[in-house]
């Protein structure tokens, strides 16, 4: 249940600042970096977080 709230509320705030990236006074250049940033720290996170966990596994395991 909290890993579901916790989801639910990053998922809105990650909306939110995404819509307000869209609709502020940027250049071009600008909203397409910050779009590319919001949408790739996502993706990204869980990726390298994955990474460091599986060297402290094999770490712990020899």
């Amino acid at each position: 249940m909290f890993r579901y709230i916790l989801w639910l509320l990053t998922t809105a705030i990650w909306i939110v600042t995404l819509a307000d990236v869209l609709r502020n006074g940027a250049t071009l250049g600008r909203k397409i970096v910050s779009v590319f940033l919001i949408i790739a720290f996502p993706v990204l996170g869980p990726l390298v977080y994955l990474f460091f966990l599986r060297d402290w596994v094999r770490g712990r395991s020899s």
